[in-house]
């Protein structure tokens, strides 16, 4: 391997981590957000 193979390799590992940790970070924030959504419960939107 050379050194441009090389450096297209790490960069498409990096992509590729790049993209689960993405998925990952969204992933939590769904959850959170429904969470919050649950122990609010269905009284969100009777507030004035």
């Amino acid at each position: 391997m050379d050194d441009d193979d090389i450096k297209t390799h790490n960069a498409r590992e990096r992509r590729k981590r790049s993209i689960v940790l993405a998925l990952v970070l969204g992933g939590l924030v769904l959850l959170f957000f429904l969470m919050t959504m649950v122990r609010m419960g269905g009284h969100v939107l009777d507030m004035p």
